[in-house]
């Protein structure tokens, strides 16, 4: 394949602009590579600056069904979900606080139902399930601040999931459950039937950015 040069000449930076075989380009405004999923960027040289994408939060890099195989890098700033698990036996229908320390459940806030907060984030989901039918129930998220010795009784958000079936798996997704770095955060089940053996498993969103 011949070469294509075209050399140009910027009158306000006092360079030259090239595009061909062993010379520098400089591009001014905008740029399009390709114009479909078809098309392809070879890069034979190394990148010399940032990376940087134009808008917040937007883009992907890779997809679901295209990953990129391993990611090489000094420090990674970024948010990442943690999932944990708790399992406890109760036949009454009442309030109970999850122990995350312990195995088993409170009826009231107390030193085995919290967990330190190691940085900023949100509840996601809590995925519940029960060996009896427990029917309408309420999934609570509890939260206080650092230097508070329990957690508040009255939570931050609440799901309600109608758990008509016995070994069934029920999803809660939350959306207005934040919480800082130190907080101590706490889950609350309150059945219309008591559970029998019942498992949860909590899904949080960790930003290590803040």
């Amino acid at each position: 394949m011949a070469t294509i040069k075209l050399t140009g000449f910027n009158t306000s930076t006092g360079r030259s602009t090239t595009a061909g075989d062993n010379d520098t380009v400089d591009l001014d405004g905008s740029l399009t590579l390709g114009n479909s999923a078809d098309d392809a960027v070879v890069f034979n040289a190394e990148i010399d600056s940032d990376f940087i994408p134009d808008d917040n939060a937007t883009y992907d890099l890779g997809s679901v069904s295209k990953k990129w195989n391993r990611v090489y890098a000094d420090q990674v700033n970024s948010k990442l979900r943690h999932v944990n698990t708790a399992k406890y036996t109760d036949s009454a229908a009442e309030q109970r606080y999850v122990r995350w320390d312990a195995a088993g459940s409170n009826a009231a806030p107390g030193v085995n139902n919290k967990f330190v907060a190691p940085s900023d984030g949100t509840l996601v989901s809590v995925v519940i399930r029960a060996t009896s039918a427990s029917n309408s129930t309420v999934i609570g998220f509890h939260k206080a601040s650092n230097g508070t010795a329990d957690l508040n009784t009255t939570p931050t958000e609440t799901q309600t999931v109608n758990m008509t079936s016995a070994n069934t798996t029920y999803l809660a997704q939350f959306s207005s459950s934040p919480f800082n770095a130190g907080d101590i955060l706490g889950i609350s089940l309150t059945p219309t039937v008591g559970f029998g053996n019942v498992n949860i498993t909590c899904v949080w969103l960790l930003d290590w950015n803040a």
